[in-house]
Parts: structure tokens; sequence; C-alpha cells
């Protein structure tokens, strides 16, 4: 049985989120729309926090997992209700895969265009293509702030710290270890559509929150 906390040989950033990422290969910088956090090597990944605050009479709930509305409820429910429901379904999803090692499906949750996005299903492949699976949710989501509110966009902001996460096989053998990283913040960036509310995007801060 072997462990190895240093990078993945095939690595994609994951949020947070976000937020997870893994870190191979990952540039520095300031977080932008469209980019994930700067994960530090060898790193399932990191969440960050978006400019800004939230205005008008945002919704806080703690991250308890829910599943996304279908599109008919959306249009009869609470829209800031169905949007928070839509991203406590998104990190429900990225945990559930990389627990059960398989790819997420975030069809229901996040637009096809979301780059962040892209890179934590990134992770769950990369766990998935090991034939492995993390023995933990690997984000640990905090509360959820809904605000503000546009006509058909809204933004979410909530902390994501990064568990330690251990890599086993299916006869439960540790493959890789990955250490944690701090909460940190992050922002999603919702677009209300034909099928309901979608994440277009998250943005993260470089820092711990």
């Amino acid at each position: 049985m072997r462990t190895d906390s240093g990078p993945p040989r095939h690595a994609g950033c994951l949020l947070v989120a976000a937020v997870i990422a893994v870190a191979a290969g990952c540039g520095g910088g300031v977080a932008t729309t469209g980019a994930s956090a700067p994960p530090k090597a060898g790193t399932l990944g990191s969440a960050g926090q978006a400019d800004g605050s939230a205005s008008g009479d945002p919704l806080t709930t703690a991250s308890a997992p829910q599943a996304a509305a279908t599109p008919s409820a959306q249009r009869t429910a609470d829209p800031i209700r169905t949007a928070l429901a839509t991203v406590q379904a998104y990190f429900t999803e990225i945990n559930k895969a990389s627990r059960e090692g398989r790819v997420a499906e975030v069809s229901l949750t996040a637009m096809p265009g979301c780059q962040t996005c892209m890179l934590d299903i990134g992770v769950t492949r990369n766990f998935h293509d090991q034939g492995g699976h993390a023995d933990v949710d690997p984000l640990d989501v905090g509360p959820v702030t809904m605000g503000p509110r546009g006509e058909k966009t809204i933004t979410a902001q909530t902390t994501v710290a990064i568990r330690t996460v251990r890599l086993l096989d299916a006869a439960g053998n540790t493959v890789r270890t990955y250490p944690a990283q701090p909460a940190r913040a992050a922002t999603a960036m919702l677009v209300l559509g034909a099928a309901g509310w979608r994440i277009e995007n998250f943005l993260y801060s470089t820092g711990s929150s």
C-alpha cells in the first residue's frame, strides 16, 4: 500500500469552490471569472472569494444537500430558493461523484460553457481514470448567501474548504493522499433560462477566508 502526497500525473484544476482542483500545471495570478483560483502544488484544489457584496434581501442557509428543482418547479417556486437549491445540488454532485469514483454529471445545475465547472468535473474524471474513489466528500461547503439578483441573474456566496482526501482502490487500499486546504470564499454566478437556473461560472479568491 502506497501513499503519495505529490501532484497526480494527470491533473486538472478544481474549485471550489470550490470549491476543488488537482494542482499540476495550473498558473498563478489573481482569479477572475472563467478561471479557478491558482491551487497549491500537490493539492486537490482551491476555493476563492469574489469581490463585491450582496444587496437586497439575501437568503442565507446551511449547505444541506438538496436536489436541483425541475424546470417546471423552478418556474413556480421562489426563484431565490430554487437558485440556492441549484448551487447546493452542484456541490453535492461533485462530492458524491468523487466518493463513487465516477465522472460528475452537472447538466442540471451548470451551463455547458462553465469553465470552472469543467475543472471540477476533471477532478472526478481523474479519480475515475485512476480506478479509485475518495474516502470522504472532498468539499466542505459553508452556508450559502444568495444575492444580489437581477431579472434573470443571481449570485451566490459561500466558503469551501478542501478536506484531506485518500484515493482508495476497489479493495480499499490507499492509492494517493491529497492534503487539506483552508476555507476560501467563492461566488457562483447563475443565469435563469428556459431550463431553469444554471451556474454560469465561479469566481474565487486567491487567499483563504
